[in-house]
């Protein structure tokens, strides 16, 4: 992987050196989720255990889980101010902070996750993320899924039966859709999803299936709706300051496993999950899934994406150039 640096702070290096030899560096990494979920026990943490077992004692990656150090809505301010060196976070959780990497939240382009990981590492290694990467190091990174549409207790057969009802969206894409087929869009981060659903604050939401099992949202809705409403990015990351003061030995053991090939494997992991999480929830008793008629998404393409793109375009600085940037890579990744 291509790591853009300003050069190696000598005094940061030989202060984490003692006089006496070379020491091995420790790297506490948040994952931000339980321990069994799946995120952390199919991936995260075997890719942490892999570099350990080749970094010869250059460093090694101490593996939390949980909320307790970092959460889904903090990971990047934890990263920065040293609480931890390594997250995973979701760049839709800061949009503020991650304008340009919303383009992977746009609906209808991306096919797998292995495709979309890949396109978004080679984004950044071709610098269309310098903007607001320019205080970290990606090390892994993972598009998600096209999300679907989740009902709770309601007939779902298509996207007309979004009319009247109060829909969580994450992107302003998911709200655009929502809105388009008469529906109300609603905000509400993942962790506070459960309860807006039990309590009928909400009667539906736009996720992939992975945050189904993950969240235990199969509980309290049971009809989905597969359909192209818009991926969202992943990342494994450090701060450039902490990247940069590690010894050349702990950044190259590092390295070894991080990058476009990397993420492209955390890509078809996910596809697999996906896969697998969508057939147990279609295994719940009482849950149904439509597939979304071929002609109905064909309908919703020609009748939102060109507002939607615009709408990107618009918000974000240099959006256009940034969404027929991401179809380039899209193409060559598939």
């Amino acid at each position: 992987m291509k790591f853009r640096t300003s050069g190696t702070i000598l005094a940061s290096v030989l202060a984490l050196v003692p006089i006496c030899g070379h020491a091995a560096e420790t790297l506490t990494f948040a994952t931000t989720n339980p321990e069994q979920a799946p995120l952390n026990q199919g991936f995260l943490i075997p890719w942490a255990e892999q570099i350990n077992a080749t970094a010869g004692g250059a460093v090694t990656i101490d593996v939390r889980h949980g909320p307790m150090l970092a959460n889904h809505t903090n990971f990047y301010d934890r990263v920065m101010d040293g609480v931890v060196q390594i997250a995973w976070g979701m760049t839709l959780f800061n949009p503020g902070r991650f304008p340009r990497s919303l383009v992977s939240t746009l609906p209808f382009m991306v096919k797998t996750s292995e495709q979309g990981s890949l396109a978004l590492c080679r984004m950044y290694e071709n610098g269309d993320f310098d903007a607001e990467f320019a205080d970290i190091v990606p090390l892994l990174f993972a598009e998600f899924p096209q999300a679907s549409l989740h009902l709770d207790d309601a007939e779902l057969d298509g996207f007309e039966d979004i009319a009247g009802r109060k829909i969580i969206t994450s992107s302003p894409a998911a709200a655009a859709i929502v809105s388009a087929n008469g529906g109300a869009p609603l905000s509400f981060n993942i962790t506070e999803q459960y309860e807006a659903l039990q309590r009928g604050a909400a009667d539906g939401t736009i996720l992939n299936f992975t945050a189904m099992s993950a969240f235990r949202l199969d509980e309290v809705t049971d009809s989905h709706l597969v359909a192209p409403l818009g991926g969202a990015m992943g990342m494994v990351f450090m701060a450039r300051d902490t990247w940069e003061a590690l010894p050349q030995d702990a950044r190259d053991a590092i390295a070894r496993h991080s990058g476009c090939e990397a993420s492209r494997a955390f890509g078809a992991f996910i596809d697999a999950w996906e896969a697998e999480a969508m057939d147990m929830v279609a295994a719940r008793e009482g849950h149904r899934i439509v597939r979304a008629a071929p002609e109905a998404v064909e309908a919703l393409i020609e009748s939102l994406a060109p507002g939607i793109e615009a709408g990107f375009a618009e918000r974000v600085p240099g959006g256009a150039e940034l969404i027929s940037r991401f179809r380039e890579e899209l193409a060559a990744a598939e």
